[in-house]
């Protein structure tokens, strides 16, 4: 990589002989990290000048010593990825072009990673590609990465834009900068959240958890929503340092209790797991099954449900129904019928993995002449047809609202717990 970067144009106004790889004293910092192993360092500055519009600046080279690369581009034209989801939180991307070169970095956070998967990791990356093909791929040393998110998406929908670079809308939250716990002011009602839930994910964001749990306990304690019960349920839950069993299930059955259909079912399913492994509550099948059924088998007007919470609630059900081995209970009528509607209500929520075992499940039951199967096909009038894919979300709403019925009857008809 080196050879490929002295081979490049210097792009910058600034000396070469004045110039280092971090942000100038007139930036702002976006992000900057020495490369893992080497004595290198990368950077993505802001700079606006009272002549022009903003900039971003793309700086590479030594950590003390003159700069080998610097590029600049305007901000609103700055080629620009962002992401957040399982596993990913605030990946952002900053795309910058030199002729048939280009460099691609990108800062954010990552859990699921030794030595603690539920804590957020730092991660920073720059690639280096010509014509579409990788020619490098550095990492940054992640206790050196210093970053500020979201100050990119700030400064551009300050200025109007409202795309990232392959299409999508660039996301609506409050961006802010959350101080100590102890300076909060009361929490607010702000549309149809609160302010203390929205300094709480901000707080997520920037990688703070436990600053971010604060925010989630006085959102929660306010009242005003359940976003902040939910989220620092799930907090108090899954990561090892805030870790506290009880406060987990005092937070979600809040949420599991609630009226927010994009949150209900899924803490139901986290209450459900709990009694249902015995770990953070009392191992409790009937209570499991209850918890669990709220989290799959949802009215058709609140449209969320939780695909995993079905999966979980066919392994509750076979383990409540004492028919001898689970083979026996698959093919009994009552907990064979009562799985495969779970299943085939997973299967609703684009849940690959509980499809196939719906499928597997009525392959096997099908071979084996199981009881349950023939009632399937009276009851439902087509027992396969319950896992074919609908044409919309109109048509998969009408097939939840019919399993959902198809559940109930089961239930009076076949016996619970």
């Amino acid at each position: 990589m080196k050879r490929l970067l002295h081979g490049l144009v210097l792009l910058c106004g600034l000396a070469a002989a004045d110039a280092v790889a971090g942000c100038a004293a007139a930036e702002e910092t976006v992000a900057t990290c020495r490369i893992e192993g080497q004595q290198k360092q990368v950077s993505i500055c802001l700079y606006e000048d009272e002549s022009g519009p903003m900039d971003v600046a793309y700086r590479y080279g030594p950590v003390q010593g003159k700069e080998e690369l610097v590029l600049r581009v305007p901000l609103m034209e700055l080629g620009y990825l962002t992401a957040s989801g399982a596993g990913v939180t605030v990946d952002e991307t900053a795309i910058f072009a030199s002729g048939d070169h280009s460099y691609r970095v990108t800062f954010g956070f990552r859990d699921g990673r030794k030595p603690d998967p539920s804590a957020l990791h730092k991660f920073g990356t720059v690639q280096v590609l010509r014509q579409g093909a990788t020619l490098a791929e550095l990492a940054c040393a992640p206790e050196t990465i210093v970053r500020t998110p979201d100050l990119l998406l700030e400064r551009m929908r300050e200025r109007g834009r409202t795309h990232a670079s392959d299409g999508t809308t660039l996301s609506n939250y409050d961006i802010d900068r959350p101080g100590p716990l102890s300076e909060a002011p009361p929490c607010a009602r702000k549309n149809d959240v609160d302010t203390c839930w929205s300094l709480g994910v901000s707080a997520a964001r920037a990688g703070d958890l436990a600053l971010a749990l604060g925010y989630y306990d006085k959102s929660c304690d306010a009242g005003f929503v359940t976003y902040g019960c939910y989220d620092g349920g799930k907090l108090y839950l899954h990561n090892r340092q805030l870790r506290d069993y009880a406060k987990a299930y005092e937070r979600l059955d809040r949420s599991c209790k609630g009226s927010d259909p994009g949150q209900a079912p899924y803490a139901c399913k986290y209450l459900g797991w709990m009694h249902q492994t015995g770990i953070g509550a009392k191992k409790d099948n009937a209570e499991a099954w209850r918890l669990l059924s709220a989290a799959c088998f949802v009215r058709a007007e609140e449209p969320l449900i939780d695909g995993e919470g079905c999966d979980l609630l066919a392994k509750t059900i076979l383990i409540g129904h004492p028919l001898g081995d689970a083979q026996a209970q698959r093919n009994s009528v009552g907990s064979g019928y009562l799985v495969y509607l779970a299943l085939a209500m997973g299967c609703t929520d684009a849940a690959d993995t509980v499809c196939a075992k719906a499928k597997t499940m009525l392959a096997e039951a099908k071979a084996a002449r199981a009881a349950w199967v023939a009632y399937c096909d009276e009851d439902s009038g087509d027992c396969a047809g319950m896992l074919q894919p609908q044409e919309n979300f109109s048509a998969t709403l009408s097939q939840r609202e019919r399993l959902f019925a198809h559940y109930q009857d089961a239930l009076k008809t076949l016996g619970a717990p």
